[in-house]
């Protein structure tokens, strides 16, 4: 399966484009025939789950996601990943160390998709979560930020980060603000003429505000993309 036209998808990115009604961002991806993967864990937390709750406005995202699925453009695949993603999930929460003790930086979730993408060869990841995404491509910054977070030295375990490193070479992690602008480059926005700039814009900010994991400073990173 191993293709730049996988892309392996967690639940918050997917909840951000429903939240901010830009879903048909994955339709539009998907008519030049790239896939969006998720595994049973992520189906369950994005639509089986909120389908069987009491209250109704958690059901509007997982109603328009359960769409989705039906038209396969969310596709749904199932791997051998426990063993994997155990390995992961006690790597990531032994790397660094506050006052001698481990910190706990990613869930069975994250490890379990980062298991899958090993599994099936798929180099990029969809995931607004930053912590994860963090440690894929920066995991010294994670080091600073802590640092001053937390205001002590933070000590990291070099054998177990490199473990991880080599789990994850050659992954990349995008967010849904990401795949918004990629979709502004390709032309999803042309319909609105001299306002689809404004209207990357509006879009960016709006998966910011739902949860999207990015600063001011990277939004306007991406507006600055000319087209």
């Amino acid at each position: 399966m191993a293709s730049e036209k996988y892309i392996l998808c967690d639940s918050s990115s997917l909840i951000s484009l429903t939240d901010t009604c830009l879903e048909s961002v994955l339709r539009f991806f998907h008519r030049s025939n790239v896939f969006f993967i998720i595994p049973p864990s992520v189906e369950y937390e994005i639509i089986t789950k909120p389908l069987q709750m009491k209250m109704k406005a958690y059901q509007f995202s997982a109603m328009r996601l359960k769409k989705l699925m039906e038209d396969e453009v969310l596709m749904k695949v199932e791997a051998e990943t426990d063993a994997p993603a155990k390995e992961i999930l006690q790597l990531t929460n032994s790397i660094f160390f506050a006052r001698g003790k481990p910190l706990h930086m990613v869930d069975m979730g994250e490890a379990e998709m980062i298991a899958l993408a090993k599994n099936l060869r798929i180099t990029t990841l969809l995931m607004d979560e930053r912590t994860t995404r963090m440690l894929v491509e920066a995991p010294f910054e994670i080091k600073d930020h802590l640092e001053e977070e937390l205001k002590v030295n933070i000590m990291v375990n070099s054998n177990n980060l490199q473990r991880f490193s080599d789990i994850v070479s050659g992954m990349r992690v995008i967010r849904s603000s990401e795949l918004v602008a990629v979709a502004y480059e390709k032309g999803y926005f042309d319909n609105f003429g001299n306002e689809k700039k404004k209207m990357l814009e509006a879009a960016l900010y709006k998966t910011k505000f739902s949860g999207c994991s990015i600063r001011f400073d990277e939004v306007d990173d991406l507006l600055r993309i000319e087209r």
